[in-house]
């Protein structure tokens, strides 16, 4: 029996205030934070993010963000790329459609 096709799982990390959260939370919030996060998952050579519009996705360190602040290797999967696209696809379409963003909930 053959082994399974591997694919590498990236997470990609920004920080959408740049920097600012953690200079400025103490003296507006009282308490301290460390930044305000953005996560994606690259994999299958795209990066895929929920963002205002629901599920998108674009060349790895292409989104309208930059660089991403910290890249997390999660490992790999064994899911085919057309599986995982059918599977976004269906999760789309059901619970992360584009007006269940919030910024500071979940």
């Amino acid at each position: 029996m053959e082994p399974p096709n591997l694919y590498p799982v990236k997470l990609y990390v920004y920080d959408l205030s740049k920097g600012l959260a953690r200079r400025l939370s103490p003296i507006m919030l009282g308490k301290q934070l460390e930044g305000i996060w953005h996560t994606s998952i690259v994999v299958h050579k795209d990066e895929f993010f929920f963002g205002s519009s629901g599920i998108s996705s674009c060349t790895p360190g292409g989104t309208l963000l930059g660089p991403p602040d910290s890249v997390v290797d999660v490992g790999n999967t064994e899911v085919t790329e057309e599986i995982f696209l059918e599977y976004l696809s269906s999760l789309g379409e059901s619970l992360f459609r584009s007006s269940q963003i919030g910024l500071l909930s979940s």
